[in-house]
Order: structure tokens, then C-alpha cells, then sequence
């Protein structure tokens, strides 16, 4: 049984995601653990004075938890489900240290998230939270663009740049998640011709039993490569292997225009090296 770590502030990019994933994951058996975490600082004196029976903790975890219980009851109904069960999180510190407290303590398979969808910085177009699970969480993460409505994955596009490399370990998680979820593998190298030629029969030996489209591009930027590969095959998700520079750092390095529109409005599914 696999366990799903779900984030959410309540906002419509949260909820959008776990819409998706009550689909995405609608043929395995899952807990579905929905954490909202609590920021330092933000709960006020009405808080702390709505018992005297109550101690601080209990004061600003009583509403996320009602409201929680409230979704799962709501998700009941609209996805019933006799493979997927539910348990509510609540937790007050930093954002990522309580990510990753509850994915240690609940031994958790994929983190979801949702982005913001929009245009400008990093931060704004996926929201600083998910920024900071990107690099900082080591777990398989699920990151859902706000309003992107779910739709039956068959292609799964891998772009990899020079340095990237696809060590054995991460080579069986990106088995066994194409494989769990019956996908076509498409793999982009982006590099120049030599780097490209360096990595080629490496890539080509590691991937042979893989039902998988092979392609290289020497002629463009990370960036750039991607979206075109985006423009001219049918791809339904992202996978992306993020190193010390991550993907995202890279797009935004190379994109100073932030054109990130099609890239963004599909689901990204992050690996991290040698963490998964």
C-alpha cells in the first residue's frame, strides 16, 4: 500500500491537486495523508483564548483539522474508493522540516503539491512552499499546475542535460513508476554534440529495456529543448532528476523571459539523485 503525503493551505491550487491525485492514484491502494502545516507566527491572541481547557497547540490545530475532516468527508463521497483511506496531519513549524518529519515518520511514497500556475519568478509561478519541496524534500514529488484538470497519462517525458546521468538507483525508481503507471517513456538528452556522444551509449544501455523514445538536442538550451520537444509530441507529464542545480534553477538561468507557459501547465513528477 502506498502512502501520499497531500500539502495544503486550502487554497483552489491545493485543493486542484488533490482532485488530481484522487485520480492519478485511483487504481492503487494508498493512505492518503493530508497535512496542512501551520506558520510560526500567524496564530493571534483569539486563537489562544477560544478555551481555557486547551493548551496552545490544541488552539491553532482545532480549525485546519475541521477543515481536514471536512474535505476527506467531501472526497469520500466523490471518489469512492475501497482502496484509498485517509488521515489528517497538522503540524506547526517550518514548512519543509514538517514535510519531511512526516515523511520519515509515515514512510511516505510521493509528496503532492500544488503550483500557482502563474508567470514571473520562481517562486511565483510554482509558490515559495513548493519551491522549497523541490530542492529541499527528498522524496518523489507530484507538483500539479492550478487549474490543470486531470487528464489519462500515457506519455512521460524525461529531459536530461549533460551532466545529468541516470545512476542504477534512480534507473529503478523511473522503472517502476512508468511501469506502475503503465507509461510510454520519452527521453530528451540536451547537450552539446560532444557531451551528447559521451553520454549516448551509457543512455542507450541503461534504457534498452525500456519501452522508450530515445531523442537528442544539440542545437538549443535546456529550456528551449524541452518546450519544443513539448510543442511536437503528445506528452502528459514531467519527469525531472534534480541534482545541487536543479532543473529549476537551470530553466530560469537560461529563460530570463520566464516564458514557462507549457512547461508549467503540465504536471511535473520530481526525482531526486540518488534520494529516492
Amino acid at each position: 500500500m502506498k502512502s501520499i503525503l497531500i500539502l495544503t493551505d486550502f487554497s483552489k491550487s491545493a485543493t486542484n491537486a488533490i482532485h488530481y491525485a484522487m485520480r492519478f492514484f485511483e487504481s492503487e491502494s494508498c493512505v492518503f495523508y493530508l497535512m496542512h502545516v501551520h506558520k510560526a507566527g500567524t496564530f493571534i491572541s483569539d486563537d489562544l483564548m477560544t478555551s481555557p481547557t486547551e493548551n496552545i497547540y490544541e488552539s491553532f490545530t482545532k480549525e485546519p483539522k475541521r477543515r481536514l475532516k471536512t474535505l476527506i468527508n467531501d472526497l469520500k463521497k466523490m471518489y469512492p474508493n475501497p482502496k484509498h483511506f485517509y488521515e489528517v496531519i497538522v503540524d506547526f513549524d517550518v514548512f519543509t522540516d514538517a514535510v519531511k518529519q512526516a515523511i520519515n515518520q509515515h514512510s511516505i511514497d510521493y509528496v503532492v503539491i500544488g503550483s500557482n500556475g502563474q508567470t514571473g519568478a520562481a517562486e511565483v509561478i510554482f509558490g515559495s512552499n513548493t519551491i522549497n519541496v523541490i530542492r529541499q524534500v527528498f522524496c518523489k514529488t507530484l507538483v500539479v499546475p492550478a487549474g490543470y484538470d486531470y487528464k489519462p497519462i500515457s506519455n512521460f517525458l524525461l529531459p536530461l542535460q549533460s551532466d545529468d546521468t541516470i545512476e542504477n538507483e534512480e534507473l529503478g525508481v523511473i522503472n517502476n513508476f512508468v511501469n506502475t503507471f503503465k507509461l510510454k517513456l520519452h527521453v530528451l538528452r540536451v547537450g552539446k554534440k560532444d557531451d551528447i556522444t559521451q553520454n549516448l551509449a551509457d543512455d542507450q544501455d541503461k534504457l534498452k529495456d525500456f519501452d522508450c523514445t530515445y531523442a537528442t538536442e544539440e542545437e538549443a538550451t535546456f529550456y528551449e529543448a524541452v518546450t519544443n520537444y513539448l510543442k511536437t509530441n503528445t506528452i502528459d507529464m514531467t519527469g525531472l532528476i534534480v541534482h545541487d542545480k536543479s532543473f529549476i534553477q537551470r530553466l530560469f538561468t537560461e529563460s530570463p523571459t520566464i516564458e514557462l507557459s507549457k512547461v508549467i501547465k503540465l504536471p511535473l513528477m520530481i526525482f531526486h539523485s540518488g534520494k529516492n
